[in-house]
């Protein structure tokens, strides 16, 4: 009877051992595939503008068509050429709300004769693949989809739903993308977490140390134009208090106000994790950056360090746009400016305007709020998601320091936040500042040992979020 017990005991093992053998992809086969999908991706234009996503959609809904993946596809009535697809793998508990792994489709217009390739053409050369939406961010879309792929292929049940949100209109923040599906589709959404882009990986952010950064919060956009009206007469005759004098007297109060320095929650946790893995007295300063004392003696040197440091700091007001006259001996009537002022989270606009209507001091000035950022908060990064996240990227780059980050710009994010929803945003790839910098810039690119790292980490972080058979 023991010998028995032994050898079922044995099969058992030898079943289990085989079923993580055959479940688990041939990788060399999967970066094969993978690379041709990225490049077929690549060379769908969806430039935005015009913003035309049909064909790219169609193309996604097509390959998940073959895979057996159920999807639906829905299109804007007010604008056909916005298109979004919904697609899932379905899980045993409805109780769990799903994992959303959300991506964009459009990408930024190239300037063709700029780039030294093709921007639709998806060439590889050597070992790097180039094209617009290479790191934003048809490569995360892939990334996440072939993920599913794999898994349906394997028979794949997880406990918890995920599900693959394919969007148009991020890159210029429309209406028409995900604000329309949270409007319109919420009921098919409500996740429990949302797997986005905004961080990315860094080998030289930070000297001397690779870093992973999974943004939990953005700043918020607070889009405020200016205007002046009066009188206008000939410019030999200037005259006080005419609309332009006005208008370039306020503007230089604004654009030299020094906003003071915050240390939100995530800036002082990803300090901490920076600083410990640094040590000496710079990490020390780094560790303990919210003492009252070292926040007064170096927290205005941790500002100087660079310009994205500074603005995540800091409130932020940069002056975009000036409109005024039309001949230059005449003084004009009117007089106007754009602001983009990129709010921490916890800071209001309301209270943020009243602070700049202070700065200035001027009554013949207006301020007219354009775009109205929507309410977001720091995301929880105790959270199942970011630990499995955190863990997957620290054991395939044992080296490498996982932050808790937030983006300086803004992402779909903000829309799911302000539904109370934690967000993550993370591109699992290490780059360098010159590969960031091709985002929306020329030669975009992805190194093809980057992008199979990516699907890998993608692939082993929504099979753990969501469980195993």
């Amino acid at each position: 009877m023991v010998n028995v017990c032994k050898k079922l005991s044995y099969c058992l093992k030898l079943l289990i051992f085989l079923s993580v053998i055959i479940a688990s992809p041939d990788w060399d086969e999967v970066q094969i595939e993978s690379i041709q999908l990225l490049q077929k991706y690549i060379q769908i234009d969806s430039s935005n503008p015009p913003g035309d996503v049909t064909e790219a959609i169609n193309w996604l809904a097509d390959l998940c068509d073959k895979n057996k993946i159920s999807y639906q596809t829905f299109t804007v009535d007010e604008d056909p050429r916005r298109m979004h697809l919904l697609a899932e793998i379905k899980g045993k508990n409805s109780s769990l709300k799903p994992l959303l792994l959300l991506n964009h489709v459009d990408v930024v217009p190239a300037d063709v004769d700029a780039w030294s390739v093709d921007p639709f053409d998806g060439v590889i050369k050597n070992g790097i693949i180039y094209g617009r939406g290479a790191l934003d961010m048809k490569s995360l879309g892939m990334m996440q989809l072939i993920s599913l792929i794999l898994l349906n292929r394997e028979g794949w049940i997880p406990e918890r739903t995920v599900k693959f949100l394919a969007v148009a209109d991020e890159e210029i923040l429309g209406e028409y993308g995900v604000q329309w599906m949270i409007k319109n589709h919420w009921d098919l959404l409500d996740p429990e977490w949302v797997w986005d882009e905004g961080g990315i990986g860094s080998t030289d952010s930070f000297p001397g140390m690779d870093v992973f950064a999974i943004a939990v919060a953005q700043k918020k956009s607070f889009w405020v134009e200016l205007e002046v009206n009066g009188i206008s007469g000939h410019g030999s005759r200037p005259f006080d208090g005419y609309p332009n004098q006005v208008l370039a007297t306020s503007l230089s109060k604004i654009v030299n106000w020094e906003t003071p320095i915050e240390i939100n929650p995530v800036i002082e946790e990803m300090l901490f994790r920076i600083g410990s893995n640094k040590g000496g007295i710079e990490g020390f300063v780094m560790k303990n950056i919210n003492n009252p004392i070292i926040h007064y003696l170096f927290s205005n040197s941790l500002s100087e360090k660079s310009t994205t440091v500074n603005a995540m700091i800091r409130n932020t007001v940069s002056l975009t746009k000036i409109n005024s006259g039309y001949k230059t001996n005449i003084i004009p009537e009117y007089a106007s400016a754009a602001l983009d002022i990129r709010l921490l989270p916890d800071t209001s606009p309301e209270s943020f305007l009243l602070d700049l209507k202070e700065v200035v001091n001027d009554d013949r000035l207006e301020f007219i709020p354009k775009r109205v950022p929507v309410n977001n908060f720091i995301s929880n990064w105790d959270s199942k998601f970011f630990k499995v996240v955190s863990n997957e990227l620290s054991e395939k780059k044992p080296n490498a320091v996982v932050i808790p980050f937030m983006t300086i710009g803004g992402t779909d994010s903000q829309f799911f936040q302000a539904k109370g929803v934690d967000c993550y945003g993370i591109i699992p790839v290490l780059v360098n500042e010159l590969d960031i910098q091709t985002m929306h810039g020329i030669d975009e690119r992805i190194s093809i040992q980057n992008y199979i790292f990516g699907i890998k980490v993608a692939y082993n972080s929504i099979k753990k979020t969501c469980g195993e058979n």
